[in-house]
């Protein structure tokens, strides 16, 4: 360096350190950009993180939940059959408004061995004067009958008094055995309160019905009973349900609305709803312009009941731990709470959305990034052109997002009809499980649909886990919000629809936007995290 050089270099850095005069401040520095994640790990991972969103106990799992509001200090409380090995006590936890969740606490145990209640079953609570009643059923398979109604009162809706002199089986007509998830209301219609039971009755499902002025002393009312008839009439409910599992009674508007979970074991084992003029029915089936509109979510929404603040009702159900049907085919009872809010249509249909403040919590930002694709894919940031190849799958494959996120886009699929999500990946996308939208109906449902299959490499073979009626815009424009935590992934579209899964591995790894057919237009895409 010659000496010329050196001086303008010595003069420089002095200007530097004296050029701010009479300012001794350093300059802020921009904080660090996050770093997208892009490693896998393709291991079959179980569940190793707590439930926020869709909330789980600490040790054991959410079964059938009682969700009840209580106006005195605004908050819906969370009843629910605890799974933990322990015949099914009802513990309890509470929210304001389903985002996040508080408490973990024991309110009925179960009876001592060879009581009435040695395992509990699903109930309601209800609130008479300054008395909180809980109307539950008590379970012993080696008694006879096998199931009675029982009661425990409570002061608070923390501490809570069995009541045995409340106990009361099944009239002749039903079912002794199948006596259960007694669920109670004021009817204004019969200004009495109303007890729906479930049972069987002639060989059909049934609800027997009860009235009481005091909750005390019930006398007999004329049953609903299930019919296959799309005309029902007068006290029949249209469904082929075997047993119509932990009814839920409500009014919204002008309309009345009947819940209930179809126990036959078969893809239809879900949460429906029916609709009507009177709580007497006849109870129909609310259809839309294709005939299938009657369920909230697929085969992960089982024993959804409902709770409303007077403004918004929501409707409360559990997802499995499983991933599959069992050999009784059938999900794996118990597992994580999840909750829809429940938009009521002017045509007399309940939509289900995401919860205002699960929409509102995940709120920071994550960046993300595309780290591999195949086929024609184009764009950046937060928009994408997608368009299938000739043999077949074009994708997108995003960086995992191992924290609880909700991933929100617009999909314009004016030039496609199949086209989704895919999770699990692992690095070389050997086995995924894709949330697939089908626009057509020439799939084996013969509507519009969401399902959720098990693929191999390129989705040249797959297996259908689950599945529910889309409802598909005449602009074929998809507002979508996906919510995922651990192992969960609830898709909410155009607050109309929301379909729920189980997808093991899901945090753990890439994930992927994808096009079977046509040519999809990403819009607006972020992720956000809470």
């Amino acid at each position: 360096m010659n000496t010329h050089t050196y001086i303008l270099l010595i003069l420089f850095v002095l200007n530097t350190l004296t050029g701010c005069k009479g300012d001794d401040s350093i300059p802020p520095t921009e904080p660090p950009i996050e770093s997208v994640d892009r490693s896998t790990t393709c291991t079959n991972v179980q569940d190793n993180g707590i439930y926020r969103t869709f909330y789980q106990p600490p040790q054991g799992y959410v079964g059938d939940p009682m969700p009840y509001y209580n106006a005195g200090d605004n908050k819906f409380y969370l009843f629910y059959l605890y799974e933990n090995a322990n015949r099914h006590p009802i513990f309890l936890t509470r929210t304001n408004g389903y985002g996040t969740f508080e408490g973990f606490t024991q309110i009925l145990s179960a009876g001592p061995i060879g009581s009435q209640d040695e395992w509990i079953g699903t109930g309601s609570f209800i609130k008479k004067d300054n008395t909180y009643y809980c109307f539950y059923t008590g379970h012993n398979g080696n008694l006879n009958p096998a199931e009675k109604i029982m009661m425990a009162t409570s002061p608070d809706l923390l501490n809570w008094t069995k009541q045995p002199t409340a106990t009361f089986q099944a009239s002749a007509e039903y079912e002794q055995n199948n006596f259960r998830d007694p669920h109670v209301y004021w009817d204004e219609t019969h200004n009495n309160y109303v007890m729906l039971v479930t049972t069987r009755k002639d060989s059909k499902g049934a609800l027997a019905r009860y009235k009481s002025s005091d909750l005390n002393n019930w006398s007999i009312m004329e049953p609903l009973v299930a019919t296959t008839s799309n005309n029902p009439g007068k006290h029949e409910i249209e469904t082929d349900a075997e047993i119509l599992e932990c009814p839920d009674i409500f009014k919204m508007g002008d309309k009345w609305y009947l819940t209930f979970s179809r126990i036959n074991r078969d893809e239809h084992r879900k949460t429906f709803y029916r609709v009507s003029d009177s709580p007497d029915g006849p109870w129909k089936i609310c259809r839309d312009a294709a005939g299938h509109h009657e369920t909230f979510d697929g085969l992960y929404l089982y024993a959804g009941k409902t709770a409303s603040d007077g403004t918004t009702r929501y409707l409360s159900g559990w997802t499995s731990t499983g991933q599959t049907v069992n050999d009784n085919n059938e999900l794996h009872w118990s597992g994580s709470l999840v909750t829809h809010k429940l938009v009521k249509q002017a045509s007399g249909k309940l939509y289900p959305a995401i919860p205002d403040a699960v929409d509102q919590k995940f709120n920071v930002n994550v960046p993300f990034a595309q780290i591999a694709a195949e086929g024609t894919v184009s764009g950046d940031g937060n928009a994408y052109t997608i368009a299938a190849q000739t043999s077949g799958r074009s994708y997108a494959l995003f960086n995992r997002n191992i924290t609880p996120v909700k991933i929100s886009m617009k999909i314009d699929a004016s030039q496609s009809n199949r086209f989704g999500f895919s999770f699990g990946a692992c690095g070389d996308m050997s086995e995924v499980y894709s949330v697939s939208f089908d626009l057509t109906s020439t799939n084996r449902w013969g509507m519009p649909s969401l399902f959720m299959y098990q693929e191999n490499k390129q989705g040249s073979t797959k297996k259908e886990l689950n599945f529910t009626p889309l409802i598909v815009p005449t602009n074929k424009v998809f507002d979508v919000k996906m919510v995922v935590e651990n192992s969960i992934c609830v898709v909410y579209v155009n607050n109309q629809v929301a379909f729920t899964n189980r997808i093991y591995k899901m945090d753990q790894n890439p994930w992927a936007i994808f096009s079977d057919n046509g040519t999809i237009k990403i819009s607006g895409m972020a992720i956000t995290k809470s």
